[in-house]
């Protein structure tokens, strides 16, 4: 067979900042051609680079976009985000940012994109699993349960990470769209309310500008008393239609350029109206939270588990499906080393599928000592993060979505700066704990007593709300029967 040398790039792609990738000439049964030479040579000299910001994205829509809070940073992160200074215009500025690379979790600042273009940017730093020594705030009581709580704490995962690099304004597929979800699903209802006031009010103020010109062109006195009548004329226009405004008495008609301001004014005011009515009736239709979860959730040696009650005594969940997800260091089976990944947890007895869900408590549970576990070997020192969500439909046929994420009191996660920071010390987060749940439902007995008690009507069973979130811990720093 004739001999062929191999390839400059031994038979791989590498881009900056990325793995490698196998090419097409890695197989070792032929020769490449000499086209894949030229190809491996190429790519492998030319990195594959991002575009120019100033390519994409204009300045009146990068102001568009600062001012109603869109990203529009630039950069890597040379300071933390965290770091809050007054801003130009707009009330504050985040971390100073600057060109640059990563490398080894390090963030390199250059002067320009060019100089960090030259470097490369691979490599990623590997973690160690604590051995466990009672974690942050981990035998700390609750003081009863906080149903908004996993909101609070999925808002809080929303700012796990920031995005960087040569332009966040490029993270778009539209500005329209960016600004539809602001307004349908970002902006609290009370801002939302207060911009359409102030947009009605910006309608009759600059109506009556125009409306003033307009008749000072036609050779009326410019004077306050010409603004405020035309302030009246366009505040009657787009809002207050009678003529009880302005009395009954007979007035002069408007001019064809006045009239054609007022269409103008009517028509841009009922197209206000109509965007106001989308977006009210696209919130309105939104999806009420019908699901909550207890605040933590539990882990021994024969299963991992979680509590959830539905909202509201008139609501029934059809078709209602739980998923769980365990971020963790699970041991290879051939090699004995424990390596990091997302595994899902087999709901047991059910699979995760429930034909129908009432209302009272409900527990779901994964089967540690099952043989296809992946927690046969793993311990709550090698969790991560437990991540649970349900999805069913209710008895009003609309969809139902729900989600909590439990961490335990010793992962790095949480035992970060950062993230005790933005808990602080009012807010106890999920935590996932060692322990057992606490008895909740109850058949009705004679008070005292414990005699049996013939009841008339329902209900046949109780369920103490109190006993929701109470975890009787396996471990306690101060006793070995305090509940969480």
């Amino acid at each position: 067979a004739p001999r062929c040398e191999a390839p400059t790039s031994q038979g791989f792609v590498s881009f900056v900042g990325t793995e490698t990738f196998p090419h097409r000439s890695a197989d070792v049964n032929r020769c490449p051609t000499v086209r894949e030479h030229n190809i491996d040579e190429r790519m492998a000299a030319e990195p594959l680079l991002s575009g120019h910001s100033n390519d994409t994205v204009g300045p009146l829509e990068r102001w568009m976009r600062r001012m109603w809070g869109l990203p529009t940073g630039q950069g890597l992160w040379a300071e933390h985000p965290s770091v809050v200074r007054p801003g130009l215009f707009f009330g504050k500025t985040f971390g100073r940012r600057a060109p640059g690379f990563v490398k080894r979790g390090v963030m390199h600042e250059t002067a320009t994109w060019e100089e960090a273009d030259r470097e490369t940017g691979s490599g990623l730093d590997g973690g160690t699993v604590s051995k466990r020594i009672g974690g942050y705030r981990e035998f700390e009581k609750r003081r009863g349960y906080d149903l908004r709580l996993h909101r609070f704490d999925l808002r809080q995962q929303m700012r796990l990470q920031f995005a960087e690099g040569r332009d966040d304004a490029l993270r778009s597929v539209s500005l329209g769209e960016d600004l539809w979800h602001i307004l349908t699903v970002d902006m609290s209802l009370l801002r939302l309310l207060l911009l359409e006031i102030y947009t009605e009010f910006f309608f009759i103020l600059i109506g009556a500008v125009l409306l003033t010109l307009v008749a000072a062109a036609e050779g009326a006195n410019l004077d306050s008393t010409l603004f405020g009548e035309k302030l009246l004329l366009s505040f009657t226009t787009v809002r207050i239609s009678t003529d009880s405004v302005y009395g009954w008495e007979e007035k002069t008609p408007s001019s064809k350029p006045e009239i054609i301001v007022l269409a103008l004014l009517g028509w841009f005011h009922w197209l206000l109206l109509s965007v106001a009515g989308a977006i009210i009736v696209t919130r309105a239709l939104k999806p009420l939270q019908q699901v909550a979860f207890a605040p933590d959730a539990i882990m021994n040696d024969s299963e991992i588990s979680v509590r959830l009650i539905t909202l509201r005594q008139s609501v029934i969940l059809y078709d209602v499906h739980v998923y769980m997800k365990l971020m963790a260091a699970f041991k290879d089976p051939e090699t004995g080393d424990y390596t990091g990944g997302l595994r899902h947890l087999e709901i047991a007895h059910t699979k995760g599928h429930y034909g129908l869900f009432k209302h009272y408590p409900m527990t779901v549970k994964h089967d540690v000592t099952a043989p296809d576990s992946p927690l046969r070997d793993t311990t709550v020192d090698h969790i991560m993060l437990l991540e649970v969500t349900v999805t069913a439909t209710d008895n009003n046929g609309n969809p139902v979505f729900a989600a909590a994420n439990y961490m335990p009191p010793n992962s790095h996660i949480v035992n970060s700066s950062s993230f005790q920071g933005a808990y602080g010390e009012e807010k106890l987060y999920p935590r996932l704990l060692r322990g057992r749940w606490r008895d909740q439902m109850r058949p009705f007995k004679e008070a005292n007593t414990g005699a049996p008690f013939k009841a008339t009507d329902m209900p046949l069973y109780l369920y103490n709300m109190d006993n929701f979130h109470v975890i009787e811990l396996e471990q306690n720093a101060d006793s070995d029967d305090s509940p969480v």
